[in-house]
C-alpha cells in the first residue's frame, strides 16, 4: 500500500510534469485533435451523445487544457473544470477566451473535488485513470458529487503496458517510484476499473474501445458509468 507521503511526493512529480509542458500540449501532435477538425467534432458528437439533454452542471477533473470541458461548454453546459496543474489551466482559460466559452477553472485536487455533495449531473475526465493516484478514493468521491443518475464518463487508454524507453522530462516525473505510486498505470484491461467502481457504488459501466477517438497515441476507450 503506498502511503500518504509517498502520494504526496508522486502528485508533486505529476503536477510539475504537466505544468511544464502546458504551453506547447495542443501544438504536440497526438495529445489533441485539432479544434476544428472532423476529428475534432467527433469528440463533440460523442459528448453530446452521452452528457444529459439540455444545460447541465458538469464537473471536469484534471481538466488540462480544456479539451473536454470546452467541448462541454460548447454544448451549452454549465462547466466547471479542476487541476493540479497552474500552467494547465492557464492554457484552458486562454483556449476559452479565444473560443468565446465560459468554463469556471479552478485549482483543485481530482482525487478530492472540493464541492458539495450532489453539485452535478456528470463528471468528466480525459487521460486521467492512468495516472491517477488513488483511484478509488476519487471515484468515491466523483458519485459523493452527482446528482441521482448522474453520468461519468471517462477517456482513457491502456498507455503503458509495455516498458518502453520514455522521453528524458517524462522520465524525470514520472520516476519509478511515482509510477508506483500510480494503480491504474499499467494495466492492459479494464476489470480493475470497473471492480473500483462498482464498489464505489457506480452502476450501468460500460467500456468500449473507441479507435475513432484516437489522436495517434493508441486507441483509447471511452467508460461511462452511472449513480444510481
Amino acid at each position: 500500500m503506498t502511503s500518504e507521503r509517498e502520494c504526496d511526493e508522486a502528485q508533486a512529480h505529476i503536477t510539475t510534469f504537466w505544468s511544464t509542458v502546458a504551453p506547447g500540449y495542443e501544438e504536440h501532435g497526438g495529445n489533441v485533435a485539432e479544434y476544428g477538425s472532423a476529428e475534432y467534432q467527433r469528440w463533440v458528437d460523442t459528448l453530446a451523445s452521452i452528457l444529459p439533454d439540455g444545460a447541465a452542471d458538469i464537473l471536469d477533473v484534471a481538466a488540462g487544457t480544456g479539451y473536454l470541458a470546452l467541448a462541454a461548454a460548447s454544448l451549452g453546459h454549465r462547466v466547471t473544470a479542476v487541476d493540479l496543474a497552474p500552467g494547465m489551466l492557464d492554457e484552458l482559460t486562454r483556449n476559452a477566451a479565444a473560443r468565446g466559452l465560459t468554463v469556471d477553472a479552478r485549482l483543485g485536487d481530482a482525487v478530492a473535488p472540493d464541492f458539495p455533495p450532489a453539485s452535478f449531473d456528470a463528471v468528466t475526465n480525459r487521460h486521467l485513470l492512468w495516472t491517477l493516484r488513488e483511484p478509488a478514493t476519487a471515484m468515491a468521491n466523483w458519485k459523493r458529487l452527482l446528482r441521482p443518475n448522474g453520468r461519468l464518463v471517462a477517456v482513457d487508454g491502456f498507455w503503458f503496458t509495455a516498458d518502453d524507453d520514455a522521453p528524458p522530462l517524462f522520465a524525470e516525473h514520472y520516476t519509478a517510484d511515482t509510477r508506483r505510486a500510480l494503480p491504474l498505470m499499467h494495466l492492459d484491461g479494464p476489470t480493475p476499473i470497473r471492480d473500483m467502481l462498482t464498489a464505489a457504488g457506480f452502476v450501468d459501466v460500460v467500456v468500449e474501445s473507441r479507435p475513432d477517438l484516437s489522436v495517434g497515441n493508441g486507441t483509447p476507450y471511452l467508460l461511462t458509468a452511472t449513480r444510481p
